[in-house]
Order: structure tokens, then sequence, then C-alpha cells
């Protein structure tokens, strides 16, 4: 997952912008805590110090993402 994640991160940062709060790892880890526990995207904003759209916006880069891949079906 995070070789995938890794790859698209890559592509997505060559077009600029801003780097993120939280490494890939991270955001891996926090989308997998919403898939598995269920958590609230407020509550999983507040444990890694981010808003609540920002949490929203990670987790459906890193689902979309591996989706995309086909490696992960």
């Amino acid at each position: 997952m995070g070789e995938v994640l890794n790859q698209a991160h890559r592509v997505k940062q060559a077009r600029g912008g801003r780097k993120p709060k939280l490494r890939l790892e991270e955001q891996l880890l926090m989308s997998l805590e919403y898939l598995r526990e269920y958590r609230t995207y407020f509550h999983i904003s507040k444990s890694y110090g981010l808003s609540e759209s920002n949490a929203y916006k990670i987790i459906r880069w890193v689902e979309d993402t591996l989706i995309k891949s086909g490696v992960f079906s």
C-alpha cells in the first residue's frame, strides 16, 4: 500500500503545491482507522491535529488511489 501511495504522491507533487502535514504512512494509518474502527472524521481529525474537512480529503485520496491502482480489489 505504501509503494502505491508513494508513486501517486510523487505524481501529485510534480504539479506543485504545499507539503502535506502528515507523512504518507500517517495518512494510510488514518484511512485504515476510518475503515476498520468506523471512527468519525471529527474524531480522526482531532487525533491527528487536522481539520475535519482535511481529514476527509486525505482519506478519500488514499481510498481512491488504492482503488485506482487495481492492486487491491
